[in-house]
């Protein structure tokens, strides 16, 4: 199999480290290199063995040797990268959030459907053992037709840890946006369906005094399309001091005709209530045999359009929540 050129554009996230870790890894991929033009972040990504060979990202998109740019820059600015590479024939696989306005979105999903190229999301949580579980379990019918969901998907805010970016207005693009993608795509996976109606949404800040223009706390509630309902808190409102341990870090449950499931990220597997019986049964973790990775480059591969709909799907019904919350 030929290996594929990916190019790094962005390191203000976290996040994109553990992209390039698993590129490196891989027999069918190849690092070309990388661009970033924060001089703190491409100093603290060379720490981190980065190789930057691009000065400019023009020069990134005017390689040949690139087939796909793995977008990481801050939040505000990776629609218009997305846009640029689609435009220069390069395959978009993005950290969350892939853009931050509806027209980003609108013009990314243009340049997709006219040339037929691959957009991905670095869309994770499914790949955790619990919710792979689940979803398997909900799609062999375990619960039947699904009609209430609630999930949290609430983060510490580690004010002065988290790069600063995040606090500068224009740069981040709102809390439901940020978090709220992960629940809204996992969703969509479990009903096979998208959001028909934002009921309610709220963001404000609490958490973030030293920046009181910053809306670190949001709650939506949905009607999906297949008539289930959700409500949703994706706050940064666990302390600090408690990290990610709180069971509030993507706790899910899903109620259906034939009962109720219960897991969170950390969990001991999932438990899953029956109707028609007293108590629960617990379900072992499964963790699933492709990675986010491994079905953005099957999709490439394959010019599997319904995998870059899906993404652009869950981007569109996020940005959408984020409106109704502003």
């Amino acid at each position: 199999m030929k290996s594929l050129g990916i190019a790094f554009a962005g390191f203000r996230h976290a996040h994109i480290f553990g992209l390039y870790n698993l590129a490196e890894k891989r027999d069918d991929l190849k690092i070309v290199g990388a661009w970033e033009d924060d001089g703190t972040s491409r100093k603290a990504a060379e720490e981190k063995g980065v190789i930057f060979r691009f000065k400019t990202y023009e020069d990134l998109l005017s390689d040949p040797a690139v087939d796909i740019v793995a977008i990481g820059d801050y939040y505000a600015a990776r629609g218009e990268l997305a846009i640029a590479a689609l435009r220069a024939g390069k395959h978009v696989l993005a950290d969350k959030p892939l853009c931050s306005s509806r027209k980003e979105w609108e013009t990314i999903r243009e340049e997709r459907e006219k040339s037929g190229l691959t957009v991905g999301i670095m869309l994770d949580l499914a790949d955790n053992a619990n919710f792979h579980a689940a979803a398997e379990a909900i799609r062999e019918g375990t619960l039947g037709k699904i009609n209430n969901i609630a999930f949290e998907g609430q983060h510490p805010l580690l004010y002065g840890t988290r790069p600063g970016w995040y606090f500068e207005k224009g740069k981040y693009g709102g809390v439901v946006n940020d978090i709220a993608i992960h629940g809204i795509d996992f969703v969509r996976t479990l009903t096979g369906s998208g959001v028909e109606e934002v009921i309610g949404a709220r963001s404000w800040n609490f958490y973030a005094k030293e920046v009181p223009h910053f809306k670190d706390s949001a709650q939506f509630i949905l009607k999906m399309a297949s008539g289930a309902g959700l409500i949703a808190d994706v706050s940064y409102s666990a302390p600090d001091t408690q990290g990610y341990s709180l069971p509030a870090y993507w706790h899910f449950r899903v109620w259906g005709e034939k009962g109720m499931m219960e897991w969170s990220y950390s969990s001991d597997g999932v438990t899953f209530y029956p109707a028609g019986e007293n108590g629960g049964r617990k379900l072992s973790g499964l963790p699933p045999e492709k990675n986010y990775l491994d079905r953005f480059l099957a999709a490439v591969r394959t010019r599997d359009d319904a995998y870059s709909e899906a993404m652009l799907r869950a981007t569109e019904d996020t940005l959408g929540i984020q409106e109704k919350a502003e």
